[in-house]
């Protein structure tokens, strides 16, 4: 490791070795999805059941959004915290069927953050019915890029409302899968994920016909051009949910007491964090590797999580964290070793 880099705090190591494949890659091109859906592997994002008369209700009290106000076909996004309001993981949760007794919810994560997340809050299940385990839906396709509701209703499926997380189940090559409004590119219409049991796998893919797969790269590119945070390298237990640009996607400020909300809302009350995850625009030809330092008038302000030279963009991005006070849009940082002089400018905050 260099002066020009810092350790990456993070537990999911397979997270982050997409994001140094991406920033290794060379160009990549996304543009494609503009011509039309692709389909994408995702087969590695853990699943889980949870089911037991108490889950939701525990969940609720466990995680930063509403769990208990889910109606079935719904979904949330919420973080895991520590008591001092650190992430330890983030999940989707999907309401499938609220009936007490036999009904269940589905919690999508990171490869290897299932681990986390059941081990964690394990010690927090008392008298509580809460019970998890692998998802037999367990196997998701990712379909992503214009037109992905019309390829799939032609192909004979149902697709769920244009809200977040909304989830129906329906049929596909006479298999059952459930189709979620997913976030994994950070699309304005909502990418579709398709969850469905391994062995029906081969049956539903026929009948989706010929679309085009889409590489892992370009899933991730996507993600980075649209400032799409990914819990395990821009998004990790080194940060509040809050820096990451979470606070109207993953938590609800009226829901009562969760853990890890004393410090969430009182660092929301003090107006900003103490750093901010950004989008900014490299203005040189290399792209930094994930954990580059990023610097401010001789001082070290924050580092890049992901990033990739981006056909779309016309050269190097990157998302990352800038210190307050140094990270408004149109600010210029210096990318790696300072006397380098390469310099990057925030677009936006993620």
């Amino acid at each position: 490791m260099n002066a020009s880099s810092t350790v990456l705090d993070h537990s999911l190591p397979q997270v982050l070795a997409d994001a140094q494949r991406l920033a290794a890659a060379g160009e990549v091109d996304t543009t494609g999805l503009d011509d039309g859906p692709l389909l994408f592997d995702v087969g590695d994002m853990a699943v889980l059941r949870v089911t037991g008369r108490d889950r939701q209700r525990f969940l609720h009290a466990m995680l930063s959004n509403d769990v208990a106000q889910l109606e079935p076909g719904q979904g949330r996004w919420a973080t895991f915290n520590t008591v001092k309001g650190r992430t330890l993981c983030d999940v989707r949760l999907l309401l499938v069927d609220d009936d007490r007794k036999e009904g269940s919810l589905l919690a999508l994560l990171e490869p290897g953050a299932d681990q986390i997340f059941v081990d964690q809050l394990n010690p927090f299940i008392i008298a509580e019915k809460v019970y998890f385990e692998p998802a037999p839906e367990g196997h998701g396709w990712l379909l992503a890029g214009a037109g992905a509701d019309g390829v799939l209703q032609q192909a004979g499926a149902s697709c769920p409302s244009s809200t977040l997380f909304d989830h129906v189940e329906t049929e596909l090559g006479g298999c059952k899968v459930r189709v979620v409004r997913f976030d994994r590119t950070g699309s304005t219409s909502g990418d579709l994920l398709l969850l469905m049991s391994p062995e029906d796998q081969e049956a539903i893919l026929q009948a989706l016909g010929s679309i085009q797969r889409g590489d892992r790269n370009c899933l991730e590119a996507a993600r980075v051009e649209n400032g799409q945070p990914r819990f395990g390298i821009d998004l990790t237990e080194g940060n509040i949910p809050l820096e990451a640009g979470l606070k109207d996607r993953a938590i609800d400020f009226n829901k009562g007491c969760y853990i890890g909300q004393e410090v969430i809302c009182r660092i929301d009350s003090m107006g900003t964090p103490a750093r901010r995850l950004v989008r900014l625009r490299v203005h040189d030809s290399g792209v930094p590797a994930p954990g580059t330092r990023l610097f401010r008038e001789q001082k070290e302000v924050g580092y890049v999580t992901s990033s990739v030279h981006s056909l779309r963009a016309g050269g190097p991005i990157a998302l990352g964290y800038v210190k307050k006070k140094n990270n408004e849009p149109a600010t210029t940082v210096l990318v790696g070793d300072p006397e380098s002089q390469r310099e990057a400018t925030i677009e936006a905050h993620a």
